[in-house]
């Protein structure tokens, strides 16, 4: 009888620690599902890098570099602001809407990039923007500690960059603002 209940004894306790050697935290199974290596460049941010961020006013060649990512045909339109009066810009879109081109050849120039399911979270895309930036601006410096607006200053004039979440659903990166 005392050899049954050593038996019973021992299946008890290996069962026991076989069990707690093969459950998973949910945190081991959040990390395993996360892919290695470096994650692809967004498209926004790759788009932003060639056809902003590579020209300066009035963005001449941007337009060839949108041609690249799709955008065909840009669009002559007219807007005013409180700060900049009327003002006048192109646009232009890829033939399914989920890549916008701004251009001002006065200064400004944009990407939109519809957000989608399985694109990468805002804080790799963020990332990704602010290592653009630092290409060429290696001390530009976030605006406010709570914004994705980087800023410098070049020959005694501010730089500013913006990456933003517009209402639209689309992220947004400008240059310079």
């Amino acid at each position: 009888m005392d050899s049954t209940r050593n038996k019973t004894l021992i299946a008890v306790l290996l069962g026991t620690t076989l069990m707690g050697c093969s459950t998973t935290s949910d945190k081991s199974a959040a990390t395993a599902a996360k892919p290695a290596g470096p994650v692809a460049m967004d498209r926004g941010v790759a788009a932003f890098r060639d056809i902003c961020f590579a020209y300066k006013a009035p963005y001449a060649e941007s337009y060839a570099a949108a041609a690249r990512y799709g955008i065909k045909k840009f669009e002559t339109k007219q807007k005013s602001s409180l700060l900049s009066g009327k003002y006048t810009y192109s646009e232009g879109s890829t033939d399914d809407g989920s890549l916008i081109v701004g251009i001002n050849p006065k200064g400004l120039c944009t990407v939109q990039d519809r957000r989608h399911p399985g694109m990468a979270d805002d804080k790799t895309i963020e990332d990704q923007f602010a290592a653009v930036i630092h290409t060429k601006y290696p001390l530009a410096s976030r605006l406010r500690e709570n914004s994705v607006s980087y800023t410098t200053v070049e020959n005694w004039k501010t730089i500013n960059f913006a990456f933003i979440l517009n209402y639209k659903g689309y992220n947004m990166f400008g240059s310079p603002l």
